[in-house]
């Protein structure tokens, strides 16, 4: 009589679970620092466009000649998914659970030369250069 050894054994299932074990574990650790990774990209994205919104909202309150500390005290903590909030009209949405920490602008000109941005994931800081370039020089994860 002939045995119909079509199947697996246990040891040989056993080996190749083991041996998937061990690749996922170290996987692991570079699909987080990926997704770190992407999240931190999207902050700085986000953070360009909320500065961008930003600087439209100062250009034309500086052209009505309202541009004061109190207009950049309304800016600051300000959530950018608020539809009531001062930058509404400049951005398109998607923003979800971000926001201005501070921005520093200058008052005379009216030009953006530093601004904090914060999402649920990261911070941003981005800086005017002498360029004109707005330039992301601290990205930081926030603590849970």
């Amino acid at each position: 009589m002939k045995k119909n050894n079509s199947g697996f054994t246990l040891v040989e299932t056993a080996a190749v679970a083991a041996i998937l074990g061990v690749l996922l574990a170290l996987l692991l650790p570079q699909a987080s620092q990926l997704l770190r990774g992407a999240r931190r990209a999207a902050a700085v994205s986000d953070a360009r466009a909320t500065a961008q919104a930003v600087q439209m909202y100062l250009d034309d309150v500086r052209e009505e000649g309202n541009l004061t500390m109190r207009t950049l005290h309304a800016l600051m903590g300000s959530q950018l998914e608020d539809p009531e909030g001062p930058l509404a009209g400049y951005l398109s949405g998607g923003l979800s659970d971000a926001r201005i920490v501070s921005v520093d602008v200058d008052l005379q000109t009216g030009v953006l030369e530093e601004m904090l941005y914060e999402n649920e994931d990261t911070q941003v800081k981005l800086v005017l250069e002498e360029g004109g370039l707005l330039t992301a020089r601290e990205i930081a994860d926030r603590e849970p």
